[in-house]
């Protein structure tokens, strides 16, 4: 019902500002440009929106997605450089011992999380455009410093602050696309976001000689331009690369769907964060995941440095990337297909299919050279499941602004938080190159992530049976 209302206000909408003298005039006004009729065509857009309507999600594309993306490449550049520069020099240029690369990235991860919860909650009362952009530069400035590091206190010191900077840049991002983009448009949005963090994992095998040089110029570039076109939340202040009217149709096409903000902290905001499944679930879950994506990381690296006659420095650096490219496929492609068939939990179940045969493999790990090679690669499915999850808790929680922020903050905070001290002692560097507690730990950590996609699905098909029978009492 609540979908049909917003179809309606919309189509009102468009022909409101179709017959207005201030929209646009001239034959181009009733039919789409090639851009748009490819986008169209590729299914990018339903064929049945109309060419204002496309107009605007494009625009909002364009100043969401392209900054979103390059803050997501360079962040994911520079976490995956940390692991080339140490399989390529840096372990002898700073004498780094045993478990010293566990524990740098331990620091980033410590900050990152702690600080991501209250960050995240205050940043739906910020100004979004500003506070963004503003963390992009300082990361930028920080990521930089690492260049000149000379010791390793220095680099506890740089990734420390880092992950500081870092805290708001995924969920923020997300938050904006759940507050623009309607239930149906959100899940390949989310995906073309995910997957800039393994085009950044890639393409930091093949730079990691030039990554600390490259990374300032190129987070320095996007923070910039960030204070120029990237938007707030639509119910405040009108984008500048947005006509008043396009604002006006951006905030009806989502009536009834997605909610607004609010001004001040709700008092109850904790009550009603704890006292629905969103939170326990999706954390959960989540946590799940964030511990499946480990074996196709720097453990490959690390069991690629641990045969030096068979593997040689080029080839730890570019074999990995080829999990990370299945991870983009696997992203886009389930991404689309939930959005067509507006279900999560089947392409999960499905993704989640190759990583565990992969672990499987990897727990036997008697399976040859080639065996072991193909199992790290293909748990590298498991990168779409993090776009399919949180476009699902996206849209669950669409009627509640605080929540969907609080939650999907906690769902990364609390990830990454386990995930950086459990890789301390499932996959040590100096266990290299066969990671048994690893490989078992995620295999149970992979069923429970199956088990946990169909909790989900059970409980949000609930809460519609639920909406559906309230709306028509």
């Amino acid at each position: 019902m609540e979908i049909e209302n917003a179809k309606e206000t919309t189509q009102n909408v468009v022909q409101e500002v179709t017959d207005s003298p201030l929209s646009f005039n001239g034959p181009e006004q009733d039919r789409d440009g090639l851009w748009l009729k490819f986008l169209t065509l590729a299914k990018w857009y339903p064929k049945d929106m109309p060419h204002l309507e496309k107009k605007l999600v494009l625009k909002l594309d364009l100043l969401i997605l392209v900054f979103g993306c390059l803050s997501f490449f360079t962040k994911y550049l520079d976490q995956q450089a940390i692991t080339n520069a140490y399989v390529s020099g840096m372990e002898q240029d700073l004498h780094l011992t045993g478990d010293d690369i566990n524990y740098i990235t331990a620091v980033f991860w410590t900050s990152y999380c702690t600080s991501m919860i209250p960050a995240c909650y205050l940043l739906t009362r910020t100004r979004i455009n500003i506070a963004l952009p503003t963390m992009e530069v300082l990361w930028g400035l920080f990521t930089f410093g690492c260049a000149w590091a000379q010791n390793l206190s220095t680099i506890y010191a740089m990734r420390f602050f880092v992950g500081l900077c870092e805290t708001c840049s995924f969920t923020g991002v997300i938050y904006v696309i759940g507050s623009w983009y309607k239930p149906g448009e959100i899940t390949r949005r989310v995906a073309l976001f995910f997957i800039a963090s393994p085009l950044g994992t890639m393409f930091a095998g093949y730079l990691q000689a030039a990554a600390y040089t490259n990374l300032n110029n190129t987070d320095g570039l996007a923070g910039w331009r960030g204070y120029i076109v990237f938007p707030d939340v639509p119910h405040r202040k009108r984008p500048r690369f947005l006509t008043p009217t396009e604002h006006a149709l951006a905030n009806s096409r989502l009536k009834g769907l997605i909610a607004p903000s609010q001004l001040t902290v709700s008092r109850d905001i904790f009550k009603r964060v704890l006292g629905r499944w969103h939170w326990y679930i999706f954390v959960f879950h989540w946590t799940l995941m964030d511990q499946n994506f480990t074996p196709y990381s720097t453990p490959f690296s690390l069991y690629l440095k641990a045969y030096p006659d068979i593997y040689s420095v080029s080839r730890v650096n570019t074999l990995p990337t080829i999990a990370t490219a299945i991870s983009v496929i696997a992203a886009v492609v389930s991404s689309v297909v939930a959005d067509r068939m507006r279900n999560w939990w089947i392409p999960s179940i499905v993704i989640s299919i190759p990583v565990l045969i992969g672990l499987v493999l990897l727990v036997i790990y008697n399976v040859g050279e080639s065996g072991r090679l193909a199992a790290f690669i293909i748990t590298g499915f498991e990168g779409a499941i993090s776009p399919l999850t949180m476009s699902w808790a996206t849209i669950v929680m669409a009627n509640d602004a605080e929540e969907r922020a609080v939650v999907t903050a906690s769902m990364n905070a609390i990830g990454q938080a386990m995930a950086a001290w459990t890789q301390i002692f499932q996959y040590p560097a100096t266990s290299a190159p066969r990671f048994s507690a690893g490989f078992i730990s995620n295999l149970v950590t992979t069923i429970a992530q199956i088990v946990s996609v169909g909790v989900i699905a059970f409980l949000a098909r609930r809460d519609e049976r639920k909406r559906a029978w309230i709306s028509s009492a």
